[in-house]
């Protein structure tokens, strides 16, 4: 018998319908045998010259017309008993990657023939081409089940025949992913529907492996995530190890399952599960070096393979890209462009103040660029209390190389009627880096400011103080002298 895949296409009848069809198939006979009698005595006639030609033609064509009324009728029992089975749906991965299905059709009149064999006497009339049973134009294609859309290219594959028992192949490449898909048939004036899940092709033991995001640009001393989808085309229960070759020493990276955020070194897929989501993190370092420059990009290929390919391996650590060829693995090739970090960066001596009405503060500040990527246009501002005015020489920096510095003189004038307390003044900075804003961080400058104290009063107090002091020293010359 044949596998449980296999879903029978078949038209049975009910025993109304069977005796409809011998009542018909009786009928029809009877016309062809009263037209062949007809016919046959119409051509003695006609060869002894009693009747015309024309009336020859008219029984030849009658009778004919009888015989091909009566093949049809038992060539629709024939077709309407005669199905086409699915064998086998196989889901397959090609070497240039593409996911493919290819359906195993086979023609059987299996378990119809002892009904068949009551309407044996009437098989006389067919011809050796009408009694092959092929089943003709069987046309097949696969639909996603959910939307019922064409999944499968080409989307119509058309079979001119199959011979009973003998089988054809159509080979579909699948358009969008999928686990499961409907299957149509179409052949005389049928239509079958079946959904079918996809066996997976065991004769490659492979982990196929996908990523929508396969090349990303990530900032340095940032992380990218690459998702991946891994689909076991296999029902062993191996397990897998993960291999990633050429990613410079300097970038770390992790494996991480998607369901639960663990770090994983190996692999095993579960009994009925043939796909597992991964991320795959990698971590830049905070610095250019030979091996990491920016905008160069890095192309690095991760493989997952069975436990016996792994060992098979000398240096996993040093491996060849000729290596990499020759391993029977799923493989992806991965991209990461490492971007310059544009960082700005304000330094100063002291960021408090005191000062005396009347007066203005000069400070200095340094401007250095602490990223990875050339600054453009640092623009110095700052932000003053109402009335207040500063001065920033240079307040507009062209550029500003990586690990470079500048200094830029900061004045800052009170009003003449500023009032005594605390003030606070930001220092503002802006700049691009590759054609991209940079996030500054504002510095506060806190200024307290003192009254003046007037002159002519400091004057005095100092003379009576003066005067004091020289009193008590006379004093005490005096007393001693007594």
């Amino acid at each position: 018998m044949f596998a449980s895949l296999a879903i029978l296409l078949t038209i049975s009848y009910s025993q109304e319908d069977q005796a409809g069809i011998s009542l018909d198939l009786k009928k029809a006979r009877a016309a062809y045998e009263i037209a062949q009698q007809k016919y046959e005595n119409d051509k003695e006639l006609y060869d002894q010259k009693a009747i015309s030609l024309s009336e020859f033609n008219n029984s030849k064509n009658e009778f004919l017309s009888r015989e091909v009324d009566y093949q049809k009728l038992i060539l629709r029992l024939i077709s309407q008993q005669s199905y086409v089975i699915v064998e086998k749906a196989l889901k397959y991965q090609n070497e240039k990657g593409e996911k493919r299905v290819r359906l195993t059709l086979r023609s059987s009149t299996e378990g119809n023939q002892d009904y068949l064999q009551q309407f044996e006497q009437h098989f006389d009339v067919f011809t050796p081409e009408m009694r092959t049973t092929k089943v003709y134009n069987i046309f097949a294609s696969i639909n996603n089940i959910s939307d019922n859309t064409i999944i499968g290219s080409p989307y119509e594959i058309r079979i001119p025949f199959i011979d009973h028992g003998a089988t054809a192949t159509a080979d579909f490449n699948l358009l969008r992913d999928a686990e499961s898909v409907q299957v149509i048939l179409n052949y005389n004036g049928k239509k079958d529907t079946k959904n079918i899940y996809l066996e997976k092709d065991a004769s490659a033991n492979i982990v196929a492996i996908t990523s929508s995001q396969f090349a990303q640009e990530t900032d340095l001393g940032a992380s990218a995530s690459f998702d991946m989808s891994l689909e076991r085309f296999s029902s062993s229960d191996d397990v897998y190890r993960f291999l990633v070759v050429n990613l410079p020493r300097q970038v770390s990276y992790d494996l991480i399952d998607a369901d639960n955020n663990a770090r994983l070194s190996q692999l095993r897929f579960n009994q009925g599960v043939n796909i597992r989501k991964l991320n795959l993190k990698a971590y830049l370092p905070d610095r250019e070096d030979e091996q990491v420059r920016i905008d160069q990009p890095i192309t690095f290929i991760v493989i997952i393979l069975t436990d016996a390919e792994y060992n098979k391996i000398k240096d996993p650590a040093h491996i060849s890209q000729k290596d990499v060829e020759q391993i029977q693995a799923g493989k992806i090739r991965l991209e990461l462009i490492p971007k310059g970090v544009g960082r700005i960066m304000v330094k100063a001596p002291s960021l408090y103040h005191e000062i005396r009405t009347g007066d203005s503060l000069n400070m200095k500040i340094t401007v250095m660029n602490d990223g990875t990527r050339v600054l453009d246009n640092i623009r110095i501002t700052t932000e003053n209390p109402l009335n207040w005015k500063t001065m920033i020489i240079p307040d507009v920096i062209a550029t500003l190389s990586p690990g470079k510095e500048q200094e830029v003189m900061v004045s800052i004038m009170p009003p003449e009627d500023v009032s005594v307390g605390a003030q606070e003044v930001k220092i503002k900075t802006q700049a691009t880096a590759n054609n991209r804003t940079v996030e500054t961080e504002d510095k506060t400058v806190r200024i307290q400011i003192e009254a003046r104290t007037p002159i002519f009063g400091t004057i005095m107090l100092i003379l009576l103080l003066v005067g004091v002091l020289v009193g008590i020293v006379v004093f005490g010359i005096k007393m001693s002298k007594r």
